[in-house]
């Protein structure tokens, strides 16, 4: 069996599926070509997922959501890293997460953006980001 670095170097080699799901012109999913990308697939996954959604795993995801659109507080933005931390070393503990931006649209209060800066733990020196964004004023949220 190769290992993740062996996986990573072959470009023969795919990982896993990119998020969102939709197939190109080729009928295929989409894949990721790197341990990093899946991981921050898996990352989208786990965060964008309410904690009881999923079925037989009612544990699987994130307070994220909710979170969010909590009314503001001081300590608000730390309650949101702490549950991102704790969602992540729980279901994905090979991935470390070494920052995490909240950022609030200036101009719609119902709009919040999510910068995450992660690496996987056997490579900490190479990182990579996603972003997350969400919008209170439908059911719209997407990490894409």
């Amino acid at each position: 069996m190769a290992s993740a670095r062996e996986n990573d170097l072959n470009p023969d080699v795919r990982i896993g599926l990119k998020l969102p799901f939709n197939r190109g012109n080729s009928g295929l999913f989409p894949q990721t070509e790197t341990t990093l990308e899946q991981a921050g697939s898996n990352i989208k996954n786990l965060l964008l997922t309410a904690e009881g959604e999923r079925v037989m795993q009612p544990e699987f995801g994130s307070r994220l959501r909710e979170l969010l659109f909590e009314q503001y507080t001081e300590e608000l933005d730390e309650r949101i890293t702490e549950e991102i931390q704790k969602a992540i070393s729980f279901w994905l503990p090979y991935i470390t997460i070494s920052k995490v931006d909240i950022i609030q649209d200036e101009t719609d209060l119902n709009r919040t953006k999510v910068d995450l800066d992660f690496s996987l733990n056997y490579e900490p020196n190479r990182f990579d980001s996603i972003t997350l964004n969400f919008d209170n004023t439908s059911e719209s949220t997407s990490g894409y």
